[in-house]
């Protein structure tokens, strides 16, 4: 480590040495951006950095120790890596000096014989009173289940448990908690009745890939944001139910992955709202299994598809992905209608290209027809892997008179927002117009024309440039055609971004 002044004789000045003048709070502070192996390393550096690691307020533990690194031959190596990063563990908080913590975390592939370890850091984290727990057992054989100590604790604000046991045997005393994560555990009614009644002040909750449950009540006025991510079938517990959901004072639910599947005879899910009466922002953006076992099944398609909106009714922001919006056009087809809907703001993350255009287009035209106050229609281009037309063994063309060519130009229906709302428009995503246009999907362009002909108010239209030099010339034709396109609205600009 470098003294305080260091002479420079060749120079015949003096290099200060910045970094050892700072208040070892600031030293502090840059070490506790540093990986936690990194910042103990430190303490060789010089007497004043020797212990200063052991004052970090967050303590974030990342094993690199895989089991995919090592030949199934290779058993003794494995478990000694791991025995290793479990006493770097120990060792690390033996040494930490502070009385609280902010932050604790462990994230590592688990194994039965780490249950004593985990134990003891469950104990370390309760005992420093940590505000943030993260605990994280990927891949391992076997899982950790949380000890009820971790169930009674008025110290956390957030919360975050990814491949563990969640199982309560007890009241749940998270007086304090704001935010909590629980990812990949199998979760019981029972579990998240527990823990919701424990949470009084709890504000955001986020489910991923969380089989077993069949209600959801939301009925804590504190919860503002509700996340769900669907589990793959194969994760689901074999039983075929419509998860009911109860969330009368959040303002904002995402709703994404395999909300409807039916692999191998395990699951068909779906969801419904009982009550959604306070939302304000709402994303329904999941895919679906496809099965033969679905095929024809408009019935049931209908029932989720238009459930959900109908109790979307009322609120302000939207996203919907591309399987809702060929569910639409598939109940469009068959003579189905969905609810109104007053929402002010509509993204639409979709996937468009020359092969499933007929499949989602229908859904834009009725979202646009259902949304009579729309405002801002946000597009997001984006591939995707599923296409729920594909498993009926027809297309819309055969169920409708969709022609691709001439789909918007022959528009019969009244679009109420275009004639009085509609003043913004945005193109964005992975996808860019010109590679649409370059695809040779005329149809995208006619949709872009088909807005600035009857949006009678637009102010913009904005549409994202190709980031690949090799559809500079591509572009540059797709913004000739586009310009050239007659505008109803006299204020309506074309920008590109």
């Amino acid at each position: 480590m470098m003294s305080r002044t260091t002479e420079i004789s060749n120079a015949g000045t003096t290099a200060v040495d910045r970094i050892s003048e700072c208040p070892e709070s600031v030293l502090v502070h840059v070490l506790s951006l540093l990986p936690i192996e990194d910042a103990v390393k430190t303490g060789v550096l010089s007497k004043r950095w020797q212990f200063l690691w052991t004052f970090l307020p967050s303590l974030d533990f990342r094993s690199s120790v895989l089991i995919a690194d090592y030949d199934s031959d290779d058993e003794d190596t494995l478990v000694a890596a791991k025995t290793g990063f479990a006493t770097f563990v120990d060792k690390t908080l033996f040494f930490s000096k502070l009385s609280k913590l902010k932050k604790f975390g462990v994230s590592l592939e688990y194994e039965p014989y780490l249950a004593s370890k985990v134990n003891t850091w469950t104990r370390f984290a309760v005992g420093k009173e940590v505000e943030e727990l993260h605990l994280g057992f990927y891949h391992g054989i076997g899982a950790y289940e949380l000890p009820q100590l971790l169930y009674d604790n008025s110290c956390f604000i957030k919360l975050q448990f990814l491949y563990c046991k969640v199982i309560p045997k007890g009241n749940v005393a998270w007086g304090s908690l704001k935010n909590l994560t629980i990812g990949y555990v199998l979760l019981t009614n029972d579990a998240i009745e527990r823990i919701l009644a424990g949470s009084p002040v709890l504000e955001i909750l986020k489910l991923v890939q969380c089989p077993g449950f069949s209600r959801l009540a939301v009925t804590n006025s504190c919860v503002k944001k509700v996340i769900l991510d669907f589990p793959y079938p194969w994760a689901s517990d074999g039983v075929d139910y419509v998860l009911e959901i109860s969330a009368p004072y959040p303002l904002s639910v995402e709703i994404t992955g395999f909300l409807i599947g039916n692999f191998s005879g395990r699951i068909a899910r779906g969801c419904r709202f009982m009550n959604a009466s306070s939302l304000v922002d709402a994303v329904f953006n999941f895919a679906r299994i496809l099965d033969e076992a679905w095929a024809n099944d408009y019935e049931r398609i209908q029932n989720i598809v238009g459930g959900i909106l109908a109790s979307l009714r009322h609120v302000k922001n939207l996203t919907l992905g591309t399987w809702v919006l060929e569910a639409l056009s598939i109940m469009g087809a068959k003579g189905s209608s969905s609810s109104f809907l007053n929402c002010k703001c509509l993204t639409l993350d979709t996937q468009i290209d020359n092969k499933n255009n007929e499949y989602v287009f229908p859904g834009i035209a009725s979202m646009l027809q259902k949304t009579s106050n729309l405002e801002t229609l946000i597009v997001n281009l984006s591939f995707g892997p599923f296409c729920l037309a594909e498993c009926y063994g027809m297309t819309l063309a055969e169920l409708c008179n969709y022609n691709e060519q001439n789909y918007w130009t022959s528009q019969k229906w009244s679009y109420k927002c275009l004639t009085l709302h509609l003043k913004n428009v945005t193109f964005t995503g992975s996808v860019s117009m010109t590679e649409c246009y370059d695809s040779n999907d005329t149809s995208f362009c006619s949709f872009m024309q088909f807005l600035l002909w009857n949006a009678r108010v637009l102010q913009k239209m904005v549409i994202r440039k190709p980031s690949d030099n090799q559809l500079k010339e591509y572009f540059f034709n797709a913004v000739q055609k586009l310009l050239s396109y007659p505008r109803s609205s006299p204020d309506a600009a074309v920008i590109f971004r």
